[in-house]
């Protein structure tokens, strides 16, 4: 890369960073606000899960098709391009009451899903743009920690949509007060796919004919092993989490948003500690970053499923969000270290299929919280403990 582009790319590098901020405030409202809005709509929690489920697959659909496109087209192209189902979303939340409508807006979108702090920050070819533009895993971490510390304290906004619809309440009513924020949502999303124009990339040599080297796959597939379990305990655990802490502790909407503030905080804590410290400069430390915050990031979510207090919950939960952020930087340096050039669209996106292949696991969230409220959690805190230990165990010889 020369000098110029070199430094047009870094210089442009602020536009991504505004589009995450506005991408997340309004995804993480419409992920917070879906499950409680489909309550409102007279959905049992079963059905909510169900319709999850079919999320889940269009998500799959969505990520693959646009990762493997950015291999041939440029990833500021597959970027822009990703933002067209939040645009979607927002506008059928927005200006239709029709409950089809609704319905196909939601699912066909595939952007509802769990409502963690790192929710604004992906999208697919975003691991990718990253890796093709900056090749040193220091920059890489430094760049995707960046991202999602922005991410995560732009959630806080997107939090406070929610809470402010005790706000609107008395004046629009629950279902307008609803419409009015994912209006708001609607703009920001809009917002952010105008600063992705502004993004500039490394040239690279387009892909014209295989999918993946055979390095880059046999990479592709330990990661991808390794995030289906976790993406299983996702699922389980955090996608209908806002549900959960109603059904659980009869919180209202605005509560809820007031219970994720924390969490977000703490995300956003977690992810620009990563970027000031500089765990990637050796990759022991990077892994073993990688894999412990994973492992208990899941035995938080064991422990707030017994938690008497919803306070108590909330600081287990704002705990965990902390890890995953100073966490996430770190796994997704490994991620992409072992994709070879002009496999990093196909691989990520592979990678992120496999979270979200087995998030498909929120509709039996649904029926366990039907059972008995704890279940989820318990279940779900184990499956993402144990992928952590699986993700030590399958990445140790690469690092």
């Amino acid at each position: 890369m020369s000098d110029d582009v070199g430094s047009m790319v870094n210089r442009r590098f602020r536009f991504l960073l505004v589009s995450r901020a506005m991408r997340s405030a309004a995804l993480i409202f419409v992920t917070l606000s879906t499950p409680l809005y489909l309550l409102v709509l007279k959905f049992d929690i079963v059905s909510i899960g169900l319709i999850y489920l079919f999320v889940s697959l269009t998500t799959v659909v969505i990520s693959l098709g646009i990762g493997m496109l950015g291999d041939r087209i440029g990833f500021r192209k597959a970027l822009i391009i990703g933002e067209i189902p939040a645009i979607f979303i927002t506008a059928a939340l927005t200006f239709s009451t029709n409950i089809y409508i609704i319905l196909a807006g939601i699912i066909i979108s595939g952007t509802a899903g769990a409502p963690g702090a790192m929710r604004g920050a992906m999208s697919p070819g975003m691991n990718a743009y990253i890796a093709t533009n900056w090749s040193d895993n220091a920059n890489r971490v430094r760049r995707m920690a960046l991202i999602t510390s922005t991410s995560s304290f732009f959630a806080i906004a997107g939090s406070l949509m929610l809470y402010s619809h005790g706000l609107l309440l008395n004046y629009y009513g629950t279902v307008n007060s609803f419409r009015i924020l994912y209006g708001i949502g609607f703009a920001l999303v809009t917002l952010s796919m105008v600063s992705l124009f502004m993004l500039k990339e490394k040239p690279v040599v387009k892909k014209t004919e295989h999918i993946m080297k055979k390095a880059s796959g046999v990479h592709v597939l330990k990661v991808a092993i390794s995030n289906a379990v976790n993406g299983s305990g996702i699922g389980l655990a955090v996608v209908l989490l806002p549900a959960w802490f109603e059904l659980r502790y009869g919180l209202s909407a605005s509560q809820v948003g007031l219970a994720f503030l924390g969490s977000y905080v703490g995300a956003a804590l977690g992810s620009l500690t990563a970027s000031r410290i500089g765990v990637s400069n050796r990759s022991g430390s990077t892994l073993r970053v990688a894999w412990v915050t994973r492992v208990v990031q899941g035995g938080l979510l064991v422990g707030m499923a017994f938690s008497p207090f919803v306070i108590m919950a909330i600081i287990l939960y704002s705990t965990r969000s902390l890890l995953a952020g100073f966490g996430l930087p770190s796994r997704n340096a490994i991620n992409v270290s072992g994709i070879q050039q002009g496999d990093f669209g196909a691989g990520t996106s592979l990678q992120g299929v496999s979270v979200r292949v087995s998030q498909g696991f929120s509709g039996l969230s649904g029926y366990l919280m039907d059972i008995s409220l704890p279940f989820p959690e318990v279940l779900g805190g184990i499956l993402q403990a144990a992928s952590g230990v699986l993700y030590y165990r399958l990445m140790r010889k690469k690092n």
